[in-house]
C-alpha cells in the first residue's frame, strides 16, 4: 500500500510539472498571437483607402460526374476519329472526340 502511494506521490508531482510547462508554452504562443494581431491592426489603420471602394465577392463550384466514356461519348453521337489531336479548349464536338481519342490512346484522365 505504502508503494502505490508513492508512485501516486510521484504521478502527481511529474504532472503538475508537465502542466506548468505546458502553460508556459500556450502562454508564449497568446503572446505571440497577440503581437501578430497587433502588427495587423496597427496596418490596417496606417492603410489609406479610396473613396469609392468597391469589394466583388464571388464563389465557384464545381460537380464532377464520373461514368463511362465510351457509353456517354456513344448516346450523344460521337464517333472515333481519324487523328487524335490535344486541344488547350474545346469549341465543338469534332475537337472533343479528337481530344477524347488523345487521352483514351494514352490510358490518361483528362479534364
Amino acid at each position: 500500500m505504502t508503494f502505490t502511494k508513492a508512485i501516486a506521490g510521484v504521478l502527481s508531482v511529474l504532472f503538475l510539472i508537465v502542466a506548468v510547462f505546458y502553460r508556459r508554452g500556450i502562454e508564449m504562443e497568446q503572446g505571440r498571437m497577440t503581437a501578430v494581431l497587433n502588427g495587423l491592426l496597427k496596418a490596417e489603420q496606417e492603410a489609406s483607402l479610396a473613396n469609392q471602394l468597391r469589394v466583388a465577392v464571388g464563389f465557384g463550384s464545381c460537380v464532377d460526374m464520373i461514368g463511362p466514356g465510351l457509353d456517354i461519348l456513344g448516346r450523344v453521337g460521337a464517333v472515333p476519329p481519324d487523328q487524335p489531336e490535344h486541344y488547350d479548349s474545346l469549341q465543338n464536338m469534332d475537337e472533343l472526340q479528337r481530344i477524347f481519342a488523345y487521352f483514351f490512346r494514352h490510358g490518361a484522365a483528362a479534364e
